[in-house]
């Protein structure tokens, strides 16, 4: 069963205090700790900025200014702002495929890929996350670059993921031969492709775990019996 998604520290976090300065995440820390501390309070600045006032409108100076860090210590870790954004992207991303918690873990991959389907629906009711991709789609036409980081993200870490289960599935007979990549991608997107496209256009989507788990019951059968080892032998 799917758990509700928690996004690493973002635009709602800053709006009610948290992690005000760089001096918050400074004091009393290992140097190590300390530039990890640094890099996600950064990052938690970028993200708010990226969400509350866009990518055009949003500076590296601006960026420093609100983190509280010089810009020769922001340049060092991000050197420009497509660099930024990229990392902003794939913070929140990460968060979709969160690794299952101790004593969580599927043997079967099939139940794997099932556990995504419930975190992908998540993300995809999740306001912040909506509000970057409307950003995104906004802005993609004066700045290309967002789109391909948006797109190389979620390749590299997302349907990776997916793509590993149906890799999984298929070595173990699960599951039939075939690009287990356009297998993947076919279930990820034939589930949340309307809940995304009714959150861009502002339109309420199901959220709580009840729905959650009645859309995932709607089509997972649908995409069983498009994958199952046993239709494909029955069918050729």
């Amino acid at each position: 069963m799917s758990r509700t998604l928690r996004f690493p520290i973002g635009f709602s976090e800053i709006k009610k205090g948290r992690m005000n300065s760089a001096a918050d995440v400074k004091v009393g820390r290992p140097p190590k700790e300390r530039a990890e501390a640094l890099g996600e309070h950064v990052l938690a600045i970028a993200d708010a900025l990226f969400l509350e006032q866009g990518y055009g409108a949003t500076s590296m100076a601006i960026v420093a200014e609100r983190a509280r860090v010089g810009k020769q210590t922001l340049y060092r870790r991000f050197p420009g702002k497509p660099a930024l954004f990229r990392e902003v992207v794939h913070r929140r991303l990460d968060a979709m495929i969160v690794p299952p918690e101790e004593g969580e873990a599927e043997p079967d991959p099939l139940a794997d890929l099932r556990r995504l389907a419930g975190r992908a629906l998540n993300a995809v009711s999740d306001p912040e996350f909506l509000q970057l991709c409307r950003i995104v789609v906004a802005e993609a036409v004066s700045f290309p670059e967002l789109g391909c980081v948006v797109w190389e993200n979620f390749r590299s870490n997302f349907a990776r993921r997916c793509t590993k289960t149906i890799q999984n599935a298929q070595a173990t007979g699960r599951c039939r031969p075939g690009d287990p990549e356009a297998i993947a991608l076919s279930f990820f997107w034939s589930l949340i492709g309307e809940d995304l496209f009714r959150g861009l256009l502002g339109m309420q989507v199901p959220a709580s775990r009840r729905d959650t788990e009645a859309r995932i019951e709607m089509a997972w059968p649908v995409f069983l019996n498009g994958i199952l080892e046993s239709n494909h032998r029955k069918s050729t």
